[in-house]
């Protein structure tokens, strides 16, 4: 299939000049009308790999902006692979593949991929699907971040809360002037509250064993 087929200046429009893809491929020795598509948008295809390469290590050397695969079915080591990319290493996937089976596309997205294709592909649709993509990618990341902020916050409060108790019962003191005081040690020492928290109550996890 000529992928430049049928393309027009609104969609040649659309694309974003030297981003950079790492492309996977089940049989990158052929002519390949995928990558052709993807440089006629004036996407920049820095490596072309088998299915079974080391997609990791590529990822780490050649920093894509994309990671596409072109292939027949995700097979289950793939899609592990995938996940542990998304976990380490999180960019935009897109899969275009033949299997349509709902099971292995649930799969996919599960393992961090953001697009995933069924059968053939229009050239006209190359930076949509890349588009979408990118924003879900975004998307799924600010939450990821939420996520992770949330529960860094609640992590912190857990830690005040016991070293106010700490406190408290070392001074015999109420609620209100344990936190003054575990302010004041943050402020004097330049440092977040909840890494002084986290020093008090290790110290005095280290005295309570001394003494048992």
């Amino acid at each position: 299939m000529d992928f430049t087929k049928n393309t027009n200046n609104s969609i040649d429009t659309l694309s974003i000049d030297n981003m950079s893809v790492l492309l996977i491929e089940d049989n990158p020795e052929l002519r390949s009308p995928l990558k052709k598509a993807l440089k006629y948008f004036h996407y920049h295809v820095i490596k072309q790999l088998k299915l079974e390469e080391d997609i990791m290590s590529q990822i780490e050397s050649c920093n894509p902006d994309f990671l596409i695969l072109a292939i027949e079915q995700p097979i289950e080591i793939l899609l592990k692979n995938l996940a542990e990319i998304n976990k380490l290493l999180p960019l935009p996937i897109i899969i275009f593949a033949e299997n349509d089976s709902i099971t292995v596309i649930k799969n996919a997205i599960k393992a961090g991929v953001s697009a995933y294709v069924v059968h053939e592909i229009l050239p006209q649709r190359i930076n949509s699907i890349i588009s979408v993509a990118k924003e879900r990618f975004q998307e799924v990341q600010a939450l990821r971040n939420e996520l992770k902020k949330a529960k860094t916050q609640l992590e912190s409060r857990k830690l005040i809360e016991r070293a106010k108790g700490y406190i408290m019962e070392m001074k015999k003191i109420n609620e209100n002037e344990a936190y003054a005081i575990l302010r004041k040690m943050a402020m004097d020492q330049s440092s977040p509250i909840a890494m002084v928290a986290k020093n008090i109550i290790d110290v005095h996890e280290l005295l309570s064993s001394k003494t048992t």
